[in-house]
């Protein structure tokens, strides 16, 4: 799809609309705080899927792989943002389904909770809130500060389980 903003904009003006500018979902960049703990990579495990990541230098960002396998774009590059949120959250049963039988999972993103935040090859523990639907959610250190995320793309895993992290250091589960 191809959007000329241009031709946008001037149809805009020339009918009086109203342009909405985009609420905040809650996101914090900035430099990378102290208290980080090197990791090498992680795993996020659902009972259906597993999503896991290892941390590239070269890139600064982390590599994602998908059920085991690689999880590439259609131009071949492998996908994997500069920040991964991990936010643990309570999940149950909805009311949607598929025409199979299988429940759509219900996450609880409104309240607060622990996250983990994985930037620069470093894991931060922090905590979640978000207050109403209608807010975006923060994430804040032990000490109450902002967690910054890096520059670039951030995605989050809603989970229920606690991820598995390999530390950069020692090869060995935290």
């Amino acid at each position: 799809m191809v959007l000329r903003a241009d031709l946008l904009m001037q149809k805009i003006k020339d009918e009086g609309l109203n342009v909405d500018t985009a609420k905040s979902v809650g996101f914090v960049f900035g430099d990378r705080p102290d208290g980080g703990d090197p990791i090498s990579q992680f795993v996020v495990n659902w009972p259906a899927a597993t999503y896991s990541a290892r941390w590239s230098q070269e890139e600064s960002r982390w590599l994602l792989s998908h059920n085991n396998k690689v999880n590439l774009a259609e131009s071949g590059v492998i996908l994997g943002p500069t920040t991964f949120v991990i936010q643990m959250v309570r999940i149950s049963p909805s009311e949607y389904g598929d025409k199979f039988g299988g429940v759509t999972p219900l996450s609880e993103t409104i309240g607060s909770g622990k996250a983990y935040v994985l930037r620069d090859g470093e894991l931060f523990v922090t905590t979640w809130n978000r207050a109403f639907e209608g807010s975006g959610t923060t994430f804040t250190l032990a000490d109450g500060t902002a967690m910054n995320f890096a520059p670039g793309q951030v995605w989050v895993a809603l989970t229920d389980r606690e991820p598995e992290f390999t530390s950069r250091n020692v090869e060995n589960s935290k």
